[in-house]
């Protein structure tokens, strides 16, 4: 977790804008003897030969193929192209680039794409900061099944920033999330049990729901540990 948002995650690549130029910008790889020609690849071949090349950490080649799914229609491309950009992978990082990218795959109605422009504004990255432009963001990339965005619209109606505070608004999107089995909601909703913030305060409850979120994968920062250790006691073990 970072800053004073309770849940404000890491861009979205998940492995799961706009003509021709930008191809330009990666250089053409030379694909081996046992690999399908680019030219015949559709855009979902291209973008996962871009994934496979990210996983090998060949960031040139993912860049290329990501670039090429995304000439093709494919909004991922554009997306995974932003996120090189944004952690300056294979490329010269750019903030602005990557926004950039983000709003090309979001045009085409990429959930973690909105996601993305929400937390670049949340933070300022590539675009000046304006926590009511990330609200708007989240809640779109939320509307199109966003579970992360759920959380992050949660933690800011929890915290007050960009909003007015409002705990009954962040239970409603931590329960949004939990319900789709999202670990950062589940342990939202055993901080409002534990703080009793638009819940009534129970202990009980918090120990339920913190249990669960750590069984699903959660990952708490320094804050979050302290609340188990201080809820679950020896049964938590950083």
């Amino acid at each position: 977790m970072k800053k004073t948002v309770l849940f404000v995650f890491v861009l979205c690549l998940c492995f799961t804008v706009f003509g021709g130029s930008a191809i330009a910008e990666s250089a053409e790889a030379e694909a081996p003897a046992t690999e399908k020609p680019a030219a015949e690849m559709a855009a979902e071949e291209l973008y996962q030969t871009g994934l496979e090349a990210f996983d090998a950490e060949d960031y040139g080649k993912a860049m290329e193929y990501y670039l090429q799914a995304a000439d093709a229609g494919n909004a991922e491309g554009w997306r995974s192209a932003g996120y090189l950009y944004d952690y300056g992978l294979g490329v010269e990082q750019s903030h602005e680039k990557a926004f950039e990218y983000y709003q090309r795959a979001a045009d085409q109605g990429d959930a973690k794409a909105w996601y993305n422009i929400a937390y670049s504004y949340f933070y300022g990255e590539g675009i000046e900061q304006d926590y009511g432009k990330a609200l708007e963001y989240y809640q779109k990339a939320a509307d199109l099944g966003d579970t992360w965005a759920l959380c992050n619209l949660g933690a800011m109606y929890q915290d007050g920033v960009g909003v007015e505070q409002d705990y009954a608004k962040a239970v409603e999107y931590y329960t949004l999330a939990a319900e789709q089995g999202e670990p950062a909601g589940l342990f939202g909703l055993g901080e409002c049990y534990y703080l009793g913030q638009g819940l009534e305060k129970d202990l009980d409850k918090a120990t339920e729901w913190y249990r669960k979120a750590l069984e699903a994968g959660f990952e708490p920062d320094e804050t979050d540990q302290a609340h188990l250790k201080e809820v679950l006691g020896d049964e938590y073990q950083p």
